[in-house]
């Protein structure tokens, strides 16, 4: 996601990128400008940025620069984006999603698996929070201009409950009840094999897996040895080798409850990273999953379901729960 620059509005995502402004920080002085702006835009590609600064798009103050230019802390590089003719409908236009609850201060969405909650990376289009400013952005009229914001993130795979604010206040307090775990949330998970009781509670630190391929992969350490994780999880009801449970996250680490039950012997059913073969991740990478490798996975996502989010709220003065049915696909595999 792009940087917001100092004293801007929030950007309109319902509408095409037409400039960026980068204010150079301490991580950018010193470089020169293609390199920074590599580092800022990452969706695209050093040919492109390259591109961009020969056609005279890319300026440090008033001036048009050349890509070995440094730039100096403080000073803001402007880039024009063109339009792009060719570039195909936002991917996410048609994409349904349930409202679960909606006021004057916040929505709360059942965003659907592979619909990503924002952008990020090369990710520009198509995430739940450009399908919200369609609904909600009104910058030619001021007094109706309402500015969503996300109040937490759920994975691309992960289906479930999303909540977002509608009203800047709130937004502040809810976000920092989410800061201080004071947030309920209750996740359903398809896993494959039993938990070895039938509830329980995986207190085991995460660290990196020095012994995989995969640079983001975690894993589970002992104690002390990285930052404290725990997962209480109760089983609902088994069917053939799979088993639904209600999970729990009482800390929030990456991949937490992916890197837990794997760890007690039930990685997630459709999980490419903690399942039992972690080349399948690298095969989705590069797009060559064959239809092999999806009967091998089972589902086309990991079955992680974000199904209960219950938290203070402020304006109302009253608690809310919000609640996000458990989705066909993964009540397909424990009927």
């Amino acid at each position: 996601m792009l940087p917001k620059y100092p004293g801007a509005a929030p950007r309109d995502l319902s509408r095409p990128l037409e400039e960026v402004r980068i204010l150079i920080d301490t991580r950018l002085a010193g470089q020169r400008v293609d390199l920074a702006l590599a580092t800022v835009l990452t969706w695209r590609s050093r040919a492109s940025i390259h591109r961009l600064i020969d056609a005279g798009l890319v300026q440090v103050g008033d001036r048009a620069v050349a890509a070995s230019r440094r730039v100096r802390l403080g000073e803001t590089i402007l880039v024009r984006v063109p339009p792009n003719p060719s570039a195909s409908p936002d991917p996410g236009a048609g994409v349904e999603f349930p409202i679960l609850y909606e006021d004057a201060w916040m929505i709360a969405v059942d965003k659907p698996a592979g619909m990503a909650v924002h952008p990020s990376g090369r990710r520009l289009e198509g995430t739940l929070i450009h399908a919200l400013h369609r609904r909600y952005r009104r910058p030619e009229a001021p007094d109706h201009d309402v500015v969503p914001r996300l109040l937490h993130r759920i994975d691309v795979e992960t289906s479930g409950v999303v909540a977002v604010g509608l009203d800047e206040q709130f937004h502040a307090l809810v976000a920092r009840q989410f800061e201080d775990r004071a947030v309920q949330k209750s996740y359903l998970a398809v896993a494959r094999g039993r938990p070895p009781a039938p509830e329980g509670l995986v207190d085991l630190p995460l660290v990196p897996d020095k012994r995989s391929a995969v640079r983001l992969k975690l894993t589970t350490g002992k104690s002390g040895e990285g930052p404290p994780a725990r997962t209480a999880y109760r089983l609902l009801r088994t069917s053939g080798d799979c088993s639904l449970l209600e999970v729990r996250p009482q800390t929030g680490r990456t991949h937490q409850i992916r890197v837990h039950l794997a760890a007690i012997g039930c990685p997630l059913v459709g999980d490419k990273l903690y399942g039992p073969d972690e080349t399948l991740f690298l095969h989705h990478l590069a797009g060559t999953l064959t239809a092999e490798h999806r009967r091998a996975l089972v589902l086309d996502r990991h079955a992680l379901h974000a199904h209960r989010l219950t938290f203070h709220h402020p304006m109302r003065a009253c608690e809310v729960s919000l609640e996000a049915p458990l989705p066909a696909d993964m009540a397909a595999l424990v009927p």
